[in-house]
């Protein structure tokens, strides 16, 4: 009975590593913050929408020049700005070059309106 019970716990020990090496946790996606220049016309729609700079949130305010905005990212960001939420109202149009920053997944170019931030559950 004590080498039944001895197998029995030996060949539980060898299966289960084997089965917790398989469960690898879900990677979390890497976003960077971009900075754009927007001058907004008297309508209030996008005059000109500069790409300024990316930054990797990961290093502080550090540059992160080795990471390429796509042209479908720009266009998505366009998009979000001229959409009734973020387009400002007739009055309300600044006169001048506005800063502005979004998040940006290498996974998703095609978002422009990504939060990094948790959610509550």
């Amino acid at each position: 009975m004590l080498r039944l019970l001895f197998v029995l716990l030996l060949t539980l020990g060898t299966i289960a590593p084997g089965a917790r090496a398989d469960t690898t946790p879900p990677k979390t996606p890497r976003f960077y913050a971009v900075v754009f220049g927007v001058v907004f016309a008297t309508s209030g729609d996008v005059g000109q929408l500069r790409l300024l700079k990316v930054v990797d949130p990961r290093k502080g305010n550090a540059d992160a020049p080795e990471v390429a905005i796509p042209e479908q990212y720009v266009e998505a960001v366009r998009r979000m700005l001229n959409s009734p939420r973020y387009r400002p109202s007739a009055d309300a149009v600044p006169k001048d070059e506005v800063y502005m920053y979004f998040f940006h997944d290498p996974a998703r170019p095609d978002r422009a309106d990504l939060d990094p931030r948790p959610r509550p559950r």
